[in-house]
């Protein structure tokens, strides 16, 4: 699986003949501003202009001949008239060439917006992988329907895999980033694997009385899946020379078997999943034996 890659197909006929309406609306939007609306106004302020520029020559000329006492009075403020209407009109146009360009750009950019509104939700129907990865589940049939609190699949990177690991609040303390971890699977028995502590949620969670913390394998096993167990013994204290013993031959933490079932008490320190330091109670070369099962 790729990012990227189509993983369900929602149905979609809604959405897609709102797409094709947007479309066609931006078309003609945008055919609108370039088209003849503009193209006729402008050429009435072209026409606007000549008539303009005619009326301010005879309005010139009539004035000069009536600085000569040539013509009447009549003539004269006519001229003026019509220049000063031929000044009105240029202005009106070119004001409304400029609101209806206004308008038009407006109405074409809206509808283009619309457009891609339209697409982005036609997208909303087709249901990408957002990872490189692997699907290990899924959880709808063709036909279903599909809700917003429904998980469809479950798609994980199977190159890569965290270690959930919960804590208990009184060893949450002794915890920083960096600690070298050793991890057993129940799927791998004995065997131990490396890891180091990633991260620290810093809540606890109320229900349990834990708080989540993160390892990365330092170097992982061959076969690894979601969701399997895993035991983790964190390195926050190391001790040279220590007397220790296995832990499965301690007795309700603290007795051991020192043979005829007589049970001795002994006092432990630090300890793994595997070893606990004997602290007092035994001395290296003490006989001690597996209590029965």
């Amino acid at each position: 699986m790729k990012k990227g890659q189509l993983l369900f197909t929602l149905q979609d006929a809604t959405p897609r003949l709102q797409e094709e309406n947007a479309r066609l609306a931006a078309v003609f939007a945008e055919g609108n501003r370039k088209g003849e609306k503009l193209n006729e106004i402008n050429n009435n302020i072209l026409l606007a202009q000549i008539k303009l520029s005619n009326d301010s020559t005879l309005y010139a000329r009539q004035k000069e001949l009536w600085s000569q006492g040539i013509g009447s009075k009549n003539e004269l403020d006519q001229r003026s008239l019509a220049y000063e209407s031929a000044i009105t009109n240029l202005a009106a146009l070119r004001s409304r060439y400029r609101d209806a360009k206004k308008e038009l750009d407006y109405l074409s950019t809206q509808s283009k917006q619309q457009l891609s509104i339209s697409r982005q939700i036609r997208k909303d129907y087709a249901v990408l992988s957002k990872i490189d990865g692997k699907v290990y589940k899924i959880n709808a049939d063709a036909g279903e329907l599909a809700m917003p609190s429904k998980i469809l699949a479950l798609i994980g990177d199977d190159k890569t895999f965290e270690i959930d690991l919960q804590i208990d609040e009184k060893d949450i303390v002794k915890l920083q980033k960096g600690q070298k971890t050793a991890i057993r699977m129940d799927a791998y028995g004995d065997q131990v694997f490396e890891a180091t502590l990633e991260k620290i949620y810093p809540i606890m969670d109320e229900r349990s009385r834990s708080f989540t913390a993160i390892a990365n394998f330092t170097k992982a096993p061959d076969q690894l899946y979601p969701f399997l167990t895993v035991e983790a013994n964190i390195l926050y204290k190391q001790k040279s020379n220590a007397l220790v013993i296995p832990r499965n031959y301690l007795i309700n933490d603290s007795m051991v078997n020192i043979g005829n079932e007589r049970l001795k008490k002994i006092s432990t320190g630090i300890r793994d999943y595997q070893m606990v330091e004997v602290t007092a109670g035994l001395k290296a070369g003490d006989l001690i034996y597996k209590p029965a099962k």
